[in-house]
């Protein structure tokens, strides 16, 4: 009887931990090979040629939540990109200014892009009055007109987010002076708080505050846990939101969390506010903001998104790691939207030299001992849309002489 018992016990156990181990396979975490990470690749490899490598390196921008919110139509002259707006964090962002920062992203990695291809490039952001979502028209010259490759091309596919622990610690001048060096945006500026210093203090208090502000929402986390994916048939279907992988915990709580039940909004909420508070927060080298006067206009919020890609393509260059850390803006954008006082709006202010110049985009930079794992991708196949830009073709052609 004992050693029937002792049988049983084992086959059990043996069952549970195949179950286990099927649900961390399940989120992704047990070896194979993952389509939905094969963006990546197909930039880093060079295999895609033409207007397709500048759709290549946007669908790689960040965009919040990885909501993806872009759509392209490419032809022989250049690449037009379209706002979709139903990929969208809802009450987390009842504007749609991360939305667009996210475009912005995409717009910039393009822009980078189009020096791989030897042609030069100019980018109208906007082009069409009478199509909202028409947002950029990334127009490319003929061949051999271009500059040499810019320097951040390998980088548009090493750029991740990470959200783990960092060693913390100043960074020197040098890698402050990296991180800041591109060229001026207009109606954008960048201001960093040191963690040691009052201003970086008062940053992590009032993220932390804003963070458990979002968690107590409700309409908040239900819209952020939407694009949670938990499983990895969701995964591999939608290339898009975020995983436990990419959540800032090591491979081996990511393993063990997977092996869990799923969790419900409120859960990942608390455990963001308390991964926020113990971990993010205090181990960040330097805070900052993407600051513009109108955080709301359509131009300024793309240009807002190109600066933070251009920023954190420079700290992945110069070996630093960086994450949004957007939870200040978002409480301001909804206390609007609910027309309630104003106070993280009136508590942001002790942070900016201008109180004109207002906080659209925050983020944190710092050193890590391991990459951040990539995030999910839709490919280049499932992002291009319908040929909407047909007569704009026609009409450069015909201005190019009818030659291509």
């Amino acid at each position: 009887m004992i050693a029937d018992r002792r049988q049983w016990l084992l086959g059990a156990g043996g069952l549970a931990l195949a179950g286990l181990a099927g649900r961390a396979w399940q989120q992704g975490l047990l070896g194979g090979d993952n389509p939905a990470l094969a963006a990546w690749d197909d930039w880093a490899s060079g295999r895609l040629i033409g207007p397709l490598k500048l759709v290549g390196a946007g669908v790689l921008a960040a965009s919040p939540h990885n909501t993806q919110p872009w759509s392209y139509a490419i032809g022989r002259f250049g690449v037009d990109i379209f706002e979709i707006a139903g990929r969208n964090l809802g009450a987390m962002d009842p504007f749609g200014r991360e939305r667009l920062a996210g475009l912005g992203g995409a717009i910039h990695n393009m822009a980078l892009a189009s020096t791989a291809l030897g042609r030069a490039a100019r980018v109208r952001l906007l082009p069409d009055p009478g199509n909202p979502a028409h947002v950029a028209r990334v127009i490319l010259g003929p061949d051999g007109s271009g500059p040499a490759p810019h320097r951040l091309l390998p980088f548009i596919s090493r750029r991740h987010t990470h959200r783990g622990a960092w060693r913390g610690g100043t960074l020197p001048d040098a890698r402050r002076a990296a991180v800041l060096d591109f060229p001026a945006f207009p109606d954008v500026r960048i201001a960093l708080f040191e963690p040691a210093r009052p201003r970086g203090q008062r940053f992590a208090a009032l993220t932390g505050d804003a963070t458990a502000a979002i968690v107590a929402d409700g309409a908040m986390m239900d819209a952020s846990h939407r694009w949670m994916r938990h499983a990895r048939r969701d995964a591999l279907r939608l290339k898009d939101g975020l995983t436990i992988a990419t959540s800032g915990v090591s491979p081996v709580l990511a393993a063990m969390g997977a092996m869990l039940p799923e969790q419900s909004a409120r859960s990942e909420g608390e455990y963001w506010l308390a991964n926020t508070r113990d971990t993010q927060l205090p181990t960040a080298s330097l805070f900052g903001f993407v600051l513009t006067p109108r955080p709301h206009d359509r131009r300024s919020a793309l240009l807002v998104g190109s600066a933070w890609q251009r920023l954190h393509l420079n700290a992945t260059a110069a070996g630093l790691v960086a994450q949004p850390l957007n939870q200040l803006p978002e409480m301001i954008d909804r206390e609007a939207q609910l027309g309630q006082p104003a106070r993280f709006a009136r508590l942001a202010d002790a942070l900016l030299d201008d109180p004109a110049w207002r906080p659209s985009f925050a983020f944190r930079l710092g050193v890590a001992d391991a990459p951040a794992a990539p995030a999910l991708r839709r490919p280049v196949s499932e992002v291009i849309g319908p040929p909407a830009r047909i007569e704009w073709e026609i009409e450069q052609w015909r201005a190019a002489g009818g030659a291509f």
